[in-house]
Formats: structure tokens, sequence, C-alpha cells
């Protein structure tokens, strides 16, 4: 039987380990602005139901490059991405990401700023944060079947910002199937979770309520990319010996090891 979660809960296993955050919002009066600006400026470009940017590889790419998008999607995408109030979101989720997990933040770093250094020409979407890839959801009524987004990183972390307006008492939860917790999520609000790995899913919004969100996130792909030494995994392959390949399929199954590691204990926070 699910468990449900009020806002502001906390939930652990023995080793309180930190999987996911409800970040919530800054303690800041002017929050309620950045919210209602953010979400009108998503509003008044609405012509899809979602749309994203960023940096990612795979789906044919021979290399890491900027997603591509119409010319109009394009404007559309670049004037959100310079909407001051989106940004200062973008900025809130990736420094919590830093405060609750500082060893995976680091892993980011340590892949992504390489990545950036040698193709200079890929994009960051933003300036103050570590994702390299956003998606936006429109709305009128955001709302999303339980999936997995498995091109993500692994073990890393998609941060997820609520925003419109609806009661998160009745509606609107996040589902996390495979821990069997229903949370209620505010809007304003962000959450940080591992996105490719949990099962979740949204509760609809009711009639006359609003739902649309903001979500950051990183490709797997990209990380592979710099630790095989910025090249496919086939060309990398090509020039092992099968020692060498034996090597890479203990450390590939010992890999979520490493990731698991990344999630810091309470205590050390």
């Amino acid at each position: 039987m699910a468990m449900c979660v009020r806002w502001g809960e906390e939930r652990s296993d023995s080793l309180r380990q930190v999987v996911a955050v409800l970040a919530g919002a800054p303690n800041d009066p002017s929050w309620n602005a950045v919210h209602s600006q953010a979400a009108k400026a998503m509003e008044n470009v609405r012509e899809y139901a979602a749309c994203g940017t960023g940096v990612s590889y795979g789906g044919g790419q021979k290399c890491p490059g900027n997603l591509v998008n119409s010319e109009i999607n394009g404007k559309m995408l670049e004037c959100l991405l310079q909407d001051h109030n989106i940004s200062r979101i973008a900025g809130f989720a990736s420094s919590a990401f830093e405060t609750w997990a500082p060893k995976l933040y680091k892993y980011y770093v340590d892949h992504l700023q390489p990545l950036y250094t040698k193709y200079f020409e890929l994009k960051r979407n933003f300036a103050n944060s570590i994702f390299a890839g956003t998606t936006f959801n429109f709305g009128p009524a955001t709302c999303t079947v339980d999936h997995r987004d498995s091109a993500n990183l692994a073990f890393g972390w998609c941060s997820v910002t609520a925003l419109g307006d609806f009661n998160p008492m009745l509606d609107g939860h996040l589902v996390l199937w495979d821990m069997k917790l229903v949370i209620e999520f505010p809007p304003s609000s962000t959450i940080l979770i591992p996105s490719a790995i949990i099962l979740h899913s949204n509760v609809a919004i009711g009639e006359g309520e609003s739902r649309s969100s903001f979500m950051q996130y990183t490709a797997g792909s990209l990380f592979q990319w710099v630790d095989l030494g910025f090249q496919p995994i086939s060309v990398y392959c090509e020039g092992l010996n099968s020692a060498e390949k034996k090597a890479e399929e203990l450390q590939a199954r010992e890999h979520w090891e490493i990731g698991m590691d990344m999630f810091s204990a309470l205590s050390f926070l």
C-alpha cells in the first residue's frame, strides 16, 4: 500500500541516504512573484504540450551536440531561457542539488566542465545551473503517466518544478511507484529525484485548475562520452584487447555501486 507524504515530511531507510529531495522554494518573500511570472512566461508561448532544449548525445549523433528545434520553437525556447524568473528557478534547483548531493554534484562538474571546454559550440541553458537539458511542460493541465527517464544518468538527479494554480493537498501529487510514496507537490516547489531508475508519475489536477512544469536533467551518454576519452563506445572498444574488454565488463557490472556511493547520508550533510 502506498504512503501519502505531506509536503516537508522526511522518509528514510536504515542508511539514511538522501536519494530524493523535496527542495521546496527559497525562503524569499519575492518567490511567489518569481513563480507567477515564470508560469505566465510559459503560458504566453504555449503552443505545444512540451518542448526541450540543451546538450545531449544519442539518437544517431556522432558526438554531443545542442538539441535542434525549429526556428519558431528555437526563438520561443531562447525567450524562456533568458527569462529572469525561470533562470532563478533553474539556479535554485542546481543549488539544492549541490547542497543535498555534493558528491553527485561534483561528479557532474568533473564530467561536464571538460565537455564544455572541449566543445566550445555546446550551449549551456543557464549559467547558474549544472544540468545540461531542460524541458518545459506547458500545461495547462500537465500530467505524466508512470515512466522512467531512461536516457538520463542512471544515478543522476532530475529537478522538477511545479507551476500553476492547484490544490496540492487534493491533486497534482508526485507518485514514486517503486518507493510506494504519493507526495504532495505544491506550486512553486522543486523536487529532485533519480528519474532514470524510479518509476514516477503525477496525479491529475482538478477542474478549473492549472499546472505546468519545468524540468532539468542530464543524459547519461554525456558522462560515458567523457569517461571513454571523448569517443563513442564502439570506437573505444575497438582499441581494447580481450583482457581489457573483460575488465570493462566487470567495471560496468559494478557501476551501480559507484552510483549508490554518490548519494550522501544525512550525517555527512
